[in-house]
């Protein structure tokens, strides 16, 4: 069975790029708002990488992430910004429990790669 990841991003363009490519390796759920995600979460889950953008509109991807602890505590974070702001990064450590933190653009194989790193040590057992 494939590993099952939600990928958060406000930019549709962008989820369906994500889930063409990882589809072969991954089960993959998408989501375009943390509000979206979150119900993902409630009735998808678990899921073993939750992967969230930070800039959303009215949560962004730190408050997601933190918000999604509650029901996901043992899913690896990984968070996707355009914004290469230490303080960002600094918050998204902090409070999203963020593993990884990766700038915009990524590419496809830098998203894959990352997912790799954690593909042999997830634990979560799937619905």
């Amino acid at each position: 069975m494939k590993p099952k990841i939600l990928l958060v991003d406000d930019e549709p363009n962008i989820l369906q790029s994500y889930r063409r490519g990882l589809r072969k390796e991954w089960n993959v759920v998408t989501a375009l708002s943390g509000e979206e995600g979150l119900q993902s979460i409630e009735n998808q889950g678990p899921f073993s990488v939750i992967v969230s953008d930070f800039n959303m509109p009215r949560m962004d991807g730190i408050k997601f992430l933190a918000k999604s602890m509650e029901n996901a505590p043992g899913s690896v974070r990984i968070m996707l910004t355009g914004q290469g702001d230490f303080q960002i990064a600094t918050r998204a450590v902090n409070e999203g429990n963020i593993f990884r933190f990766i700038t915009k653009p990524c590419t496809l194989e830098q998203l894959d790669n990352a997912l790799k790193d954690f593909k042999s040590d997830l634990f979560i057992e799937q619905k």
